[in-house]
């Protein structure tokens, strides 16, 4: 073989493994697959479920959003008495929105699943959380104890996890009697 030919060779077979490698690289760091986007309006179902201290959830019909609150019932001091909190401002209160795909199954359950794609988080930072629960039978066991808990959100404004501005506000939402107060397991 004479020196162009090899040469021409040799070009031939580094762009080959570069473009293999490159392939390769964007596979295993989802460049093919992006983030999902933040949708301008989302709608929740009307059927909320629950678990946990209180974590109420909603999903939209499609599944690629879900809506959760935390808020903890010792630490907020909750009752059967409706009390108004400041969504970012108070310890023991997350409002959060997940956005992806098969969102139902990343709520109230103690299963993995492997093939669960990454959802975009988004934050909850102002807005008001109303809350009451049903009264405690605290002779049960922790995780045990079946209660209801109703969570009323107003005018709720969402950031992305990064602190980047989102278009997403809730400007209310309700979850009724939601039973709580069980564990996944």
């Amino acid at each position: 073989m004479n020196k162009t030919v090899k040469i021409t060779l040799l070009i031939v077979i580094v762009s080959l493994v570069a473009i293999l490698g490159y392939f390769f690289v964007a596979r295993k760091t989802n460049v093919f697959t992006p983030a999902p986007k933040s949708p301008a309006s989302i709608t929740f179902q009307e059927t909320s479920g629950g678990c946990q201290d209180i974590f109420v959830h909603k999903i939209n019909l499609d599944d690629t959003a879900g809506i959760s609150v935390f808020a903890g019932e010792e630490k907020l001091n909750l009752s059967n008495v409706e009390k108004t909190f400041e969504i970012g401002k108070t310890d023991g209160l997350n409002v959060e929105i997940l956005i992806g795909d098969k969102i139902a199954q990343l709520y109230c359950n103690d299963a993995v699943y492997p093939d669960q794609p990454k959802s975009k988080k988004l934050i909850g930072t102002s807005g008001k959380a109303t809350i009451s629960i049903s009264d405690i039978d605290k002779s049960q066991q922790m995780g045990n104890r079946n209660y209801t808990a109703t969570v009323i959100l107003k005018d709720v404004h969402f950031v992305e996890e990064n602190g980047n501005n989102s278009n997403i506000t809730v400007d209310e939402l309700i979850f009724q009697d939601v039973r709580v107060g069980w564990w996944p397991g």
